[in-house]
């Protein structure tokens, strides 16, 4: 499809300068059979939603600012994205080509992809927010951006650097590494293996388990329902382990057994506290 051009002209937050917006609009649409889709995305803002259709629809928005009108029009062109079916997967890209003395606008790239539910999506994204809602399997990858996943029913593997992520309803697996970020989860029922470093955990858990944390440098807090219902290992070097109550379970480490538990609680941390509490 053609690509759509609009421009936006909008001021500073002081009111001084004026910043004009070039965007564009690119619609493509896939038919069925598609196994997988693939996203390769730099400076890109994405969001992946899953839907009853059999089809797979992508909108790609390039997006060029510059105090010169005429400069955020023509630097346009130096935001390359392909998003084309190689066999039944659905391969989805972007780049910035050209001279960087000669780019004077600030350069990036919306993709938006509305896939069915059961698609398996693979996301990777440098330097911007992904965001992904309603979908069955879900990998990805980002660094220097942020990561919001939300209504995940089966499998859901993340990597995360430089980048905080808040999850909402995750089922199934799910497996983090993240390093210097922040994870956030609600509504967490999926059976859960976290490595994290520099960053915290704040988990809202409410599965069977297994959840289990292996950190360094991590504060760990977990909210469950009902302390009784699980089992818990809890190891702490160089920190605190904090139960419902405020009370301190010796110096560092914990190991509870409750009868009939639901499920094990696994978790390690270094020179952080771990804290347990009920809602």
């Amino acid at each position: 499809m053609a690509l759509t051009l609009f421009l936006l002209t909008s001021g500073s937050l002081a009111g001084q300068d004026m910043v004009h917006k070039a965007s564009g609009v690119d619609e493509r649409s896939f038919g069925k059979g598609v196994s997988r889709v693939s996203v390769y995305g730099e400076k890109a803002s994405v969001i992946v939603k899953g839907w009853s259709s059999p089809e797979v629809k992508v909108v790609l928005r390039p997006v060029s600012r510059n105090s010169d009108r005429k400069k955020a029009v023509a630097d346009l062109k130096y935001i390359q994205y392909y998003a084309e079916k190689e066999g039944d997967r659905i391969v989805i890209r972007n780049s910035f080509r050209g001279e960087m003395e000669k780019i004077t606008s600030n350069l990036s790239i919306v993709i938006e992809v509305f896939m069915p539910s059961s698609v398996p999506a693979e996301i990777t994204n440098l330097y911007g927010p992904v965001v992904i809602s309603s979908l069955a399997d879900v990998t990805a990858s980002v660094s220097f951006g942020s990561l919001a996943i939300t209504d995940v029913s089966s499998t859901c593997t993340l990597t995360a650097r430089y980048s905080n992520t808040e999850l909402i309803s995750i089922r199934g697996t799910l497996g983090i590494n993240s390093e210097k970020s922040d994870i956030r989860a609600r509504a967490l029922s999926a059976a859960t293996s976290i490595k994290c470093s520099y960053g915290r955990a704040d988990l809202d858990f409410e599965g069977t388990g297994p959840l289990t944390v292996k950190g360094h440098r991590t504060t760990v807090d977990i909210t469950v329902e009902d302390f009784g219902r699980y089992s818990y290992n809890l190891n702490a070097p160089q920190g605190r382990v904090i139960l419902p109550g405020g009370s301190q379970a010796g110096k560092d480490n914990a190991e509870i057994r409750n009868p009939g538990n639901a499920g094990l609680i696994d978790v390690t941390t270094s020179y952080c506290d771990i804290t347990i509490t009920t809602k």
